[in-house]
């Protein structure tokens, strides 16, 4: 199984007007970096089959920009994926599905938690970091427990350097 794990893209902080943290939306800048990220999986022909998305509204506009260009993929919300989230009840929720190309769309500090959990070699956590519109790329080497091997982790900037 590859995973592919994606922060959503850049969201409006400004908190005198978002009362509510999960009615927060993508910026235009935000949507820019997704629609890159949606670039690099078609250049690279990186065909999704199941998309794990954050219930969060900037979460879930990141998944459906993602899901344009991803045709055959599914797109299923998982409560465990919300910022407090547990690693290990979203890896169990994901490895259920039997799929060979995952993407897990959600937000740190619990999408960096996920790539430590499944990567990490007896339980020492990697200092990484995640950023907005990020995305990582994990093989995994069994999937009970999950576990596999960190492939790379791009920023959005390289994402742009790399795409066309």
């Amino acid at each position: 199984m590859e995973i592919f794990v994606l922060r959503h893209g850049d969201a409006n902080s400004d908190s005198k007007k978002i009362i509510d943290d999960s009615k927060r939306v993508l910026t235009d800048a935000g949507i820019k970096e997704v629609d890159g990220v949606s670039r690099f999986f078609g250049e690279f022909d990186i065909k999704l089959d199941h998309i794990f998305s954050s219930p969060l509204k900037r979460a879930k506009q990141t998944s459906e920009i993602i899901l344009k260009n991803q045709k055959k993929a599914k797109l299923t919300e998982l409560m465990e994926l919300k910022p407090e989230g547990i690693q290990d009840e979203v890896c169990k929720k994901i490895t259920k599905q039997n799929a060979s190309t995952v993407l897990i769309v959600g937000h740190n500090p619990l999408l960096t938690d996920i790539i430590n959990y499944v990567c990490s070699q007896k339980q020492i956590a990697c200092n990484l970091s995640l950023k907005t519109g990020g995305l990582a790329k994990i093989k995994t080497i069994s999937v009970d427990p999950l576990k596999g091997q960190l492939e790379w982790l791009l920023t959005p900037k390289m994402i742009r350097k790399v795409s066309k």
